[in-house]
Order: structure tokens, then sequence, then C-alpha cells
């Protein structure tokens, strides 16, 4: 089931089997995601286990999407 929690101005939503989840924008698989209340973004479980074990460069490239800059 996904857990979806209204904290301060975000949503965050996630999977309680810890599975990957659906959707969003840009749509995608994700372990856990932060929307903006309004944002109206839904998602989907998947049967894609959460990989535990996430590197220092993983956490890099997702801070280098979430703040638009691109490596490309």
């Amino acid at each position: 089931m996904i857990i979806t929690v209204i904290e301060e101005s975000m949503v965050h939503s996630y999977s309680d089997r810890k599975v990957k989840i659906h959707g969003g924008f840009p749509e995608g698989d994700y372990d856990e995601v932060y929307d903006p209340i309004n944002s109206g973004r839904t998602y989907t479980e998947t049967d894609i286990p959460i990989d535990e074990e996430i590197t220092i460069e993983d956490k890099a490239q997702a801070y280098d999407i979430l703040m638009g800059e691109s490596n490309d």
C-alpha cells in the first residue's frame, strides 16, 4: 500500500512493502517522493524492490536532477 503523509508544505509518499512507486513528474520509479501539496501527482506500487544500498554518486545525481542541473 502506498503511504501518503503531509509534512509541512509537502506530501511524502512511499510503499509500505519496500518496493518502488511509479508515477509523478517526471514520470518514473521512485523509492519515495516529496511533492508540493497541490501537485496532484499520483503513484502506483511496482514489484521492484528498493535497493537498500544507495551510493553517494546516486545521491549526487538525484540532487542534480532536483536542482535542474544536468551533466549531459
